[in-house]
């Protein structure tokens, strides 16, 4: 009875210890710069691959990728189409435990649009004006000259 009941235990913490064992993902950082999430992470020794999803803040999944690791870091980027609050959450390709963070995605920030009058028209248009009076002024000097000479 005492070999059963050693039998049973055993059995029932070596898969706890041989899961708690395997390498993971220990890192996800993501960042937004205007509707890109790019996302950064690292992993224990013997990680070979990644899978990351895009969650929206009500976990639905948005968007599934896969990447490859390389010296225990991994990189990938998402796309979306609006701003709000997202989560990455990444896990070895396996499966095991899975690496969330969170990231807000701003799309309301001002985007220096080109104006529709430049400064290089209004110059243009200044040094026209000037030039215009100066050829005005010569025509007109000349016009007095002539009738002072005759």
């Amino acid at each position: 009875m005492k070999k059963y009941l050693l039998s049973l235990i055993v059995l029932m913490i070596f898969p706890v210890v041989a899961f708690a064992a395997t390498p993971k993902v220990l890192t996800v950082d993501p960042k937004a710069d205007g509707t890109v999430i790019t996302y950064t992470g690292t992993t224990e020794d013997g990680v070979t691959a990644v899978m990351c999803k895009l969650l929206d803040s009500e976990d639905n999944e948005i968007d599934m990728l896969s990447s490859a690791v390389d010296t225990n870091e991994f990189e990938g980027k998402f796309t979306v189409t609006d701003g709000g609050d997202y989560k990455v959450a990444c896990a070895k390709y396996e499966g095991g435990k899975i690496v969330t963070s969170t990231v807000t995605v701003d799309t309301t920030s001002d985007i220096d649009n080109a104006k529709t009058f430049d400064a290089g028209i209004t110059t243009s248009l200044i040094l026209l004006a000037v030039s215009s009076i100066g050829i005005a002024a010569i025509f007109v000097a000349k016009k007095k000259g002539k009738k002072a000479s005759k």
